[in-house]
């Protein structure tokens, strides 16, 4: 009777892996789904410290420059070190526009994002899914761009631009 047991449990243990599904490890959001996720998350305005109205060159984790078409620089997003779930959004010449605040660090997908005005204003939420996609609303909830791989699509669907 052990044989016949070890015998079945071999089989089982062995045999599983044909009969198991492949999950995927990211969450899928439709736009009705990363609004209301978006939304539940609000947080207060921020704080902003005197220390970052300045662009500082020490004690930066990471920074991404924005061009325009002309391939000029209109805009720095500086992520310090000691802050990672926060982001500050500089003009062209170094000067303090809007802080992001996120739920979570900027490196674990997904999370959210709240971007604040200097005066502590909510201007734009979203939602970061991976690397390759993302979700920007207004702050009533409006969808502004769900860009997928580069492709950016507006609420119906539609494709309305490409990005890099």
């Amino acid at each position: 009777m052990k044989k016949l047991f070890y015998l079945v449990l071999a089989f089982l243990i062995f045999t599983n892996c044909a009969f198991s599904l492949e999950l995927e490890g990211g969450v899928k959001y439709s736009v009705d789904s990363a609004r209301d996720y978006v939304q539940e998350g609000i947080p207060d305005g921020v704080n902003i410290s005197d220390d970052y109205y300045k662009f500082q060159a020490d004690n930066v984790a990471k920074v991404v420059y924005s061009y325009n078409n002309a391939h000029e620089v209109i805009g720095i997003t500086v992520q310090y070190v000691n802050e990672p779930a926060m982001a500050y959004i500089y003009g062209r010449d170094k000067t303090l526009m809007y802080v992001n605040k996120y739920d979570k660090s900027v490196d674990i997908y997904p999370h959210r994002g709240y971007r604040y005005d200097l005066k502590g204003k909510l201007d734009l939420t979203s939602l970061i899914v991976s690397p390759n996609e993302q979700f920007r609303f207004s702050p009533s909830g409006k969808l502004l761009v769900h860009s997928v791989n580069g492709v950016i699509y507006d609420e119906t669907g539609a494709v309305i631009g490409h990005g890099q």
